[in-house]
């Protein structure tokens, strides 16, 4: 007589010890699937806003077989999420993208991946699960070696999506069915509006970015008759003559321009041009005509000022003084605004107040001749 599959399992204990057994190889494999997937996002020059991953836990793999109604016959291979990784990007495209960038890379379980549409047939906005395997040419490289029978989870999802997961989740409505009736086309109008929101999202990226070009082409021409804004004032400061003046009489005076190697630093940089438009409209200044004439201006003296602020900053630091264009174009609106920036517009922007302190009171004393 046949034995009964299920009599082939080992006991819970017994499966979640040799899981533990093998877990390093797991946790390997899981590092080095996040690592190759950073490098072809890299490559494809796909912006991410995360990318995590995380190895089960033995208890974790216990608990799951002792939930599942499923009946495993071997859970160590029929588990497909002992290495799970999510990916989550900031638009709807390029999550499309990435799904094709998996599909060309990966050996894709399409039984058990699940690829989602938001449609009204389908309850939620929901991600794509793809289970993956090493593809055959990667599986015989050597530094691979023993991991070409794991299996991955990948999660990719927008940030969106990613909201919707957390909060339905928080109100733990799984399926169509759990909700109750008189909530269900609340539910269905915000699935909608997600849905509508990321492809809103993927057409402003678009707008704006030919509005960027737009304007940065008129800059680059000359045109000077444009309001002041990020773009417009980021291009200018790439391009004037005179913010190129500023800043080598800045290096003169012994500020460092040199670019710190910082993942944060395209933050950082918004951050200052922001401040800069913030210390112009404090000003009255709202066009990059005006803006530049006010930089004109302080060319006979800007050397002297930033004389005066960089040897205050060593009496109180010793240490070099690293900036940008745009922070020295700052110290100079704060010299020629002093008639309507005050100490606290500085706090206000973030400066620490020591630092600020020290700036508006160089500032303040300095003496135009």
């Amino acid at each position: 007589m046949a034995s009964n599959a299920l009599s082939d399992v080992p006991p819970r204990n017994k499966l979640t010890e040799e899981f533990e057994r093998i877990r390093p190889e797991y946790v390997r494999f899981t590092q080095k699937i996040e690592a190759l997937l950073r490098d072809l996002l890299r490559a494809k020059h796909i912006d991410l806003h995360l990318l995590e991953s995380r190895t089960k836990e033995a208890s974790s793999l216990g608990e799951k077989l002792a939930r599942s109604a499923k009946a495993y016959t071997n859970p160590l291979v029929e588990v497909t999420d002992l290495a799970g990784l999510r990916v989550i990007t900031y638009y709807s495209d390029d999550a499309d993208a990435i799904a094709k960038l998996i599909e060309s890379e990966f050996i894709v379980d399409r039984d058990n991946s699940i690829v989602h549409s938001a449609t009204i047939a389908e309850f939620g906005y929901k991600s794509a699960h793809y289970v993956v395997k090493l593809s055959h040419a990667r599986a015989a490289l050597l530094e691979w070696n023993g991991l070409a029978n794991f299996t991955a989870e990948i999660q990719v999802r927008t940030v969106l999506q990613h909201a919707w997961a957390a909060i339905s989740h928080k109100l733990q409505y799984k399926r169509e069915d759990d909700v109750p009736a008189v909530l269900k086309r609340k539910l269905f109008r915000l699935s909608a509006l997600f849905e509508l929101a990321d492809d809103e999202f993927v057409s402003l990226r678009d707008a704006s970015g030919a509005v960027t070009k737009r304007i940065s082409e008129l800059v680059s021409q000359g045109d000077r008759r444009l309001p002041l804004d990020y773009v417009s004032l980021s291009k200018l400061l790439d391009t004037s003559l005179t913010v190129a003046e500023l800043c080598a009489a800045a290096a003169e005076a012994g500020f460092d321009f040199d670019a710190v190697d910082d993942p944060d630093s395209d933050e950082e940089y918004q951050d200052i041009v922001s401040d800069l438009i913030q210390l112009a409209t404090i000003a009255n200044i709202y066009t990059i005509e005006h803006f530049e004439s006010v930089l004109s201006a302080a060319l006979p003296w800007a050397k002297d000022y930033l004389d005066a602020q960089y040897n205050a900053h060593l009496n109180t630091y010793s240490s070099v003084w690293h900036v940008t264009p745009a922070f020295i174009c700052e110290l100079i609106f704060v010299r020629t605004s002093i008639d309507h920036v005050r100490l606290g517009h500085l706090l206000r922007l973030g400066f620490n107040r020591s630092i600020g302190t020290r700036i508006f009171e160089v500032a303040r004393q300095f003496v135009i001749e």
